[in-house]
């Protein structure tokens, strides 16, 4: 596995994305398309001068290693427009992020309500422990509440993916909890249905916002927003490769 790894999104049609991998030395440096390799440095010292490779589109891939002070900085271009870091990256949040956000609030609103019941549970059979479930689900839906829906709305594709492991974590405890209010037959009063159901529709909609999560992260792609790669001058700054700078030349891709 390569101990450094970095994506890049090219500026061509779909701005598709470009891995670059090496060690931290250097030693040998590449960059792939779609898990190919289009482009290869053996050593720091030709990468510094730079490398380039030509694409099945004809357009010239080239890399260069610079050094920011003591900073290594890798760049990367296509027909001499810079190709931006991925991580650099941000876009607004996607009508479907923002479905994605509410399905883990309604979550979370369902579980509130369970830990209500759990009260009323606890004042009419004077339990310790249905009295440590309601503050214990209040608590922990309260920090779902401050963290699931703004991560899914403004945590870009990270935050995604870690709503949907955080809701598929909370669909297995809310199944655990519902099983446990049914275990010995159907619920007699009408707190312990409530109280299941609630844990089951809480459960529920975390398993939807699981599934939904994939639609929210295709939608929040970092390119979304970058627009016409080829007029696109909004991410160059860095100084473009010209041919003066003497780069080597890999093969072409075939």
């Amino acid at each position: 596995m390569s101990a450094l790894t970095v994506a890049y999104r090219l500026p061509l049609p779909g701005w598709p994305k470009a891995v670059f991998e090496s060690d931290f030395a250097f030693r040998r440096s590449s960059v792939s398309i779609d898990g190919r390799e289009v482009l290869h440095a053996d050593g720091r010292e030709e990468l510094a001068q730079g490398v380039t490779s030509t694409l099945p589109g004809h357009e010239t891939l080239f890399v260069r290693l610079t050094m920011d002070g003591d900073i290594p900085r890798i760049e990367v271009s296509v027909d001499g427009r810079r190709a931006p870091e991925e991580s650099e990256l941000s876009v607004s949040p996607s009508r479907s992020a923002w479905y994605h956000a509410f399905l883990a609030l309604a979550a979370s609103f369902a579980g509130f309500l369970a830990s209500y019941l759990y009260l009323i549970r606890a004042d009419t059979d004077q339990s310790l422990h249905a009295f440590k479930m309601a503050y214990h689900m209040a608590g922990w839906h309260l920090l779902l509440t401050f963290t699931l829906f703004p991560a899914s709305v403004w945590g870009q594709r990270v935050g995604i993916r870690t709503v949907q492991a955080v809701s598929l974590l909370f669909f297995l405890i809310h199944v655990g909890i519902a099983l446990a209010n049914v275990g010995e037959g159907v619920p007699d009063t009408f707190v312990d249905l409530g109280i299941a159901s609630l844990n089951t529709v809480s459960g529920l909609f975390f398993l939807w916002a699981v599934f939904y999560g994939n639609v929210a992260f295709r939608d929040m792609d970092p390119s979304r927003d970058l627009g016409d790669p080829v007029s696109a001058r909004r991410y160059e700054g860095s100084r473009e490769p010209m041919v003066g700078d003497q780069p080597s030349v890999n093969s072409p891709m075939t």
